[in-house]
């Protein structure tokens, strides 16, 4: 665990934003729900074209996560990682799920875990993603105040306003992108 510490706290108490798609879970909820949803209702296609181009993408993720039905407990989970997450949790670290998921379906993944304290997710206006989940951390925690493990070049952002870094499942170039920042690896 790193041994910096930040204003006198341990980097390893602060809190702990976790990121959902590629990193807790090995798949990503909304490739999940447009094949699950647009196989099924296939006339919802328009919709969500639409809305990507015209970029309310955050819109989409909230019309398929109203519809839908999954089980939390048939997700592929990053077992090493939810181990040590567990751990973490045990020792009273505050956990936070902090996804671009729409947040119908990261409340549902983080009840069935049971260890986030809170959620952060895109709702129907605004997408979790990149910068803007980044300014929700630092917003809620202060720059530096909390670490973050996540897995793309997408998290990017986050990791440069968190005090841990934490990698999990890493996207292609990702490691090499971060550096030295890197405090934890989990492949």
């Amino acid at each position: 665990v790193c041994q910096a510490a930040v204003m006198g706290t341990e980097v390893s108490d602060l809190p702990l934003a976790v990121d959902m798609d590629g990193t807790l879970i090995l798949s990503d909820m909304s490739r999940i729900s447009v094949r699950r949803v647009l196989s099924r209702k296939p006339w919802l296609i328009p919709s969500v074209i639409l809305k990507e181009l015209r970029g309310k993408r955050a819109e989409w993720k909230r019309d398929l996560g109203r519809i839908l039905v999954f089980n939390p407990s048939d997700l592929e989970y990053h077992e090493g990682f939810l181990e040590w997450l567990t751990g973490e949790h045990a020792r009273g670290r505050v956990l936070i799920l902090a996804t671009a998921s729409d947040r119908i379906v990261a409340e549902q993944v983080a009840a069935h875990v049971g260890m986030f304290s809170d959620v952060m997710a895109s709702d129907n206006d605004y997408n979790l993603r990149d910068k803007k989940k980044a300014e929700a951390l630092v917003a809620r925690y202060g720059e530096n105040g909390f670490g973050y493990a996540g897995n793309s070049h997408h998290d990017i952002a986050v990791w440069e306003k968190a005090s841990q870094v934490i990698v999990v499942n890493p996207d292609p170039g990702v490691l090499d992108r971060v550096g030295n920042s890197v405090d934890i690896v989990f492949e």
